[in-house]
């Protein structure tokens, strides 16, 4: 039952960081700074300071062992560098909340591909939560007035994209914390997607266009966009299922909507404050089901010693 709580615990927190980083980037993208860019950016610095902290504190978690190489370019490929390009493209398709939204809707895929696997069941309150957390989704988007629903088709197929390579994200990088610190797949995988952003330009070519005011921009969103939340969600999977994991940090819009209220002056809607509500309906839901489990195996092993 701890685990539980600890698992999520560190998805929320992963989420809150989440939510106040893309307040951060909205403010760089105002500056004409390019999405790419930030991207790049992102990946490259996130590597450069996780393996300089790996070098002097736990230098072991840097080795991994040959057969896992094609595991972590796969992983850097189609799931660290996947999930941020197609995101990024949905933004330019679309608008910020659409490509939010469309990403948000990984947990039904998670859930089945759970379901074919018989890794899942689909539950009256794992339905309910997956059906809250989508329908305050959409409710968070269309109460938007600035922004709204903006779906055609390459905003859609690059949203859906994003929806699926996030669900991948979740899925591949479970199998892998079977044999690995959360903070060696997270290097291998920004150190993969560095490598195959340099193919859009070298990362320090793109450094050289902006100013100390923007780098200091890029090292908050490495270490506070990308290390530490990417490594909160990790951790919170090693101790949660998938379905568990991605429905809970469906919290990051709510988080974000909060956040741009206190911070920023915005206001929420009606409708957004529905969603709002729906969302940590879903995510209450979802965590409630889990302990219910915990429970339920707790009783049947006891009742087994007993009858034994």
């Amino acid at each position: 039952m701890k685990d539980q709580w600890r698992g999520f615990f560190f998805v929320v927190m992963a989420a809150f960081l989440w939510g106040l980083s893309g307040n951060v980037a909205k403010y760089l993208f105002n500056q004409q700074v390019d999405p790419l860019d930030v991207v790049q950016m992102r990946l490259f610095l996130s590597f450069v300071f996780l393996l300089f902290y790996l070098v002097v504190v736990h230098r072991s978690l840097i080795l991994i062992r040959k057969e896992d190489v094609a595991y972590m370019i796969i992983f850097g490929t189609f799931g660290v560098t996947a999930v941020q390009s197609t995101y990024l493209l949905a933004i330019s398709q679309t608008n910020v909340a659409t490509a939010i939204f469309l990403q948000y809707l990984a947990p039904v895929l998670v859930l089945g591909y759970g379901l074919i696997r018989g890794q899942e069941k689909l539950t009256l309150p794992s339905g309910s939560a997956l059906f809250f957390s989508v329908l305050g989704g959409f409710l968070m988007v269309k109460g938007n007035p600035g922004a709204g629903l903006a779906v055609n088709i390459p905003g859609l197929t690059a949203g859906l994209a994003s929806a699926a390579t996030f669900a991948f994200y979740t899925l591949y990088g479970k199998k892998g914390l079977a044999s690995y610190s959360p903070w060696t797949l997270l290097l291998y995988g920004f150190g993969v997607g560095s490598v195959v952003f340099s193919f859009y330009r070298l990362p320090w070519l793109t450094l050289a266009h902006y100013s100390w005011r923007e780098w200091l921009f890029f090292i908050y969103i490495a270490l506070f966009a990308s290390i530490l939340p990417f490594g909160f969600y990790f951790k919170g999977l090693s101790y949660l299922s998938p379905i568990k994991t991605n429905l809970t940090s469906t919290l990051e819009p709510v988080i974000a909507g909060i956040l741009a209220y206190l911070l920023l002056g915005e206001k929420l809607t009606p409708w957004q404050v529905l969603g709002c509500v729906f969302i940590l309906a879903g995510v209450i839901l979802i965590q409630l089901s889990g302990l219910r489990q915990v429970r339920s195996n707790l009783n049947d092993a006891i009742a087994k010693t007993r009858t034994g």
